[in-house]
């Protein structure tokens, strides 16, 4: 078989949260290509002594896991971080294979996730405009759209993610121009999806070291500086189970936006042959981000009525 050909491996990135993991792993276990499937857990070392028993509970559950073609334990001996972890783990295993699908332990997922993101890889590997995979949605289940699957050009997305080598070797780590951003407002703009997010905000206190250790939002500049497309399924074979403030980026104050119910029933055989975000995806990936940005319904009515742009500020 060729290398191209072969299943991509899957990289679950874990901390301290046991029981998450295994319901992660539960639902990766009942996927179609599981038993095809190499996965490859990094176990980030405790940051506090009160995370060790969650840390090696974690271990031990890897360390009995069957059911994948081979599982692989990387066992950090110091805390990286979830970014440091991520961009570590993910440049040393894309560089033995060529492609990887990449999660975090907080996702389910749907039983065709699997299929869905292998064959993205293989239907788009020689497309370069491409910079990746998700099995994530963010339509609602209940948005009736004409295809099984979409480009937009949120590339930077971390609920699950797939690319290549060759799009991974220009991440952009540093993001040393990323102050282009405070000297351009319509770049700044483009950059917030028409202003309807405030990445900029989650840039700006990446780079500035104030309260984000942030991965995806370099892989988002990246990738937003070579105007990427990432494919989506236009129901979410993914969900992220996070929101109970056990995580590092969702809290408790802050509720679930979206209810992905994953009961996508057969594989996605659709793949669109144009490259590009269409006018009815623009539309309604605005109208999602900015609920998510702002689900104050007064907020929301305020920016569709005046047209403000009152986020994305220097």
């Amino acid at each position: 078989m060729k290398k191209s050909e072969r299943t991509a491996p899957v990289i679950l990135f874990t901390y301290n949260r046991p029981e998450h993991t295994k319901r992660t792993v539960a639902a990766l276990l009942a996927n179609e290509l599981a038993d095809e499937t190499e996965l490859f857990i990094y176990s980030d070392a405790a940051k506090k002594p009160q995370d060790e028993e969650k840390v090696q509970e974690i271990r031990s559950f890897a360390a009995g896991l069957h059911g994948f073609a081979r599982v692989t334990l990387t066992a950090r001996e110091e805390n990286y971080g979830l970014a440091g972890n991520i961009i570590e783990g993910v440049t040393e295993l894309i560089n033995r294979w060529g492609k990887v699908i990449v999660l975090e332990d907080d996702l389910v997922t749907n039983r065709y996730f699997l299929r869905f993101m292998n064959d993205g890889l293989r239907r788009y590997e020689k497309e370069p405009g491409v910079t990746g995979i998700t099995g994530f949605s963010h339509f609602q289940d209940d948005f009736s759209y004409p295809h099984e699957s979409y480009f937009h050009t949120l590339t930077g997305t971390s609920w699950s993610w797939a690319t290549w080598a060759d799009r991974w070797a220009c991440f952009d780590a540093e993001c040393s121009d990323w102050t282009e951003l405070i000297a351009d407002p319509k770049l700044r703009k483009a950059f917030n999806y028409d202003n309807t997010y405030d990445f900029y905000k989650i840039m700006k206190m990446q780079q500035t070291g104030t309260g984000t250790d942030s991965w995806a939002i370099r892989w988002y500049w990246t990738n937003f500086k070579k105007n990427g497309y990432i494919l989506s399924p236009a129901k979410s074979l993914v969900s992220n189970e996070g929101w109970d403030g056990s995580g590092i980026h969702c809290g408790k104050a802050v509720k679930p936006v979206f209810g992905h119910r994953l009961e996508t029933d057969h594989p996605v055989t659709f793949f669109p042959s144009e490259i590009c975000e269409t006018r009815e995806v623009h539309r309604e990936m605005r109208r999602r981000l900015l609920r998510e940005s702002e689900p104050s319904m007064l907020k929301h009515l305020y920016h569709i009525i005046l047209r403000r742009n009152y986020i994305g500020h220097v």
